[in-house]
């Protein structure tokens, strides 16, 4: 018999992390800054190599996740969360082909990379609690959450020095605020996991968006590039 705090998806592993998180807190109560130290001594190559590494690898988290959550919580509520409210990111007018993608401007497509991540940086710090707290969630989902929230704060350095070095003085664009979090708390379980499932189906598209407009931008910027 496996000792209890070794289980994989052992309660006791999330009672040891929720005392180490902080209590729910309004969606905007903590600002945003996100210093550059050190970003500015690499090239924009290196910049756009490390952003679309970095990129990918959370596109391919959040899709195990949003897998991983659907096969172990929602069960015969499919149904109702494909049909559940729409994207907190909708409001932003991304391109959804090659082509659409191709015709608009870099500067654009680039603040639109940034307004995307940085409308996920206050969703991501709340499903990491969530998820902590949430009961046969396992340690790998768990650990997974952190790291996609993590690696976006790292990642919104990295378009900030792109940005900068490219198109110097640009302002970044509004990102859009997110409204969900009276459900992702709900004390209701099938309302609670509907809306996890759908913010997690969410982040799977918007950072799949992201990786695949870096490399876009990364074919039209850097020379010789092999696109």
């Amino acid at each position: 018999m496996q000792p209890v705090l070794s289980h994989p998806c052992s309660w006791w592993f999330h009672v040891l992390l929720v005392s180490n998180l902080l209590l729910w807190e309004n969606v905007y109560s903590v600002p945003m800054c996100f210093g550059m130290e050190g970003y500015s001594e690499l090239s924009i190559e290196e910049l756009f190599d490390s952003a679309i590494v970095m990129a990918q690898h959370i596109s391919n988290l959040t899709t195990q996740m949003s897998e991983e959550f659907d096969a172990n919580f929602l069960h015969s509520l499919v149904y109702k969360t494909k049909n559940s409210s729409t994207c907190h990111t909708t409001s932003l007018a991304t391109p959804a082909s090659n082509e659409q993608i191709q015709q608009t401007q870099s500067d654009v497509l680039l603040k639109m990379v940034i307004s995307i991540s940085r409308a996920w940086y206050h969703p991501l710090k709340q499903l990491v609690r969530a998820v902590a707290t949430l009961e046969g969630a396992c340690k790998t989902m768990l650990l997974k959450v952190i790291d996609v929230e993590e690696a976006n704060q790292e990642i919104l350095k990295e378009f900030k020095a792109i940005l900068v070095m490219v198109h110097p003085g640009a302002e970044e664009n509004i990102y859009p605020a997110w409204m969900g979090l009276a459900d992702v708390k709900s004390a209701n379980e099938d309302t609670r996991n509907i809306a996890l499932s759908n913010l997690l189906h969410c982040l799977d598209s918007d950072t799949d968006k992201v990786a695949i407009y870096l490399e876009a931008l990364k074919c039209r910027i850097i020379p010789n590039n092999n696109c």
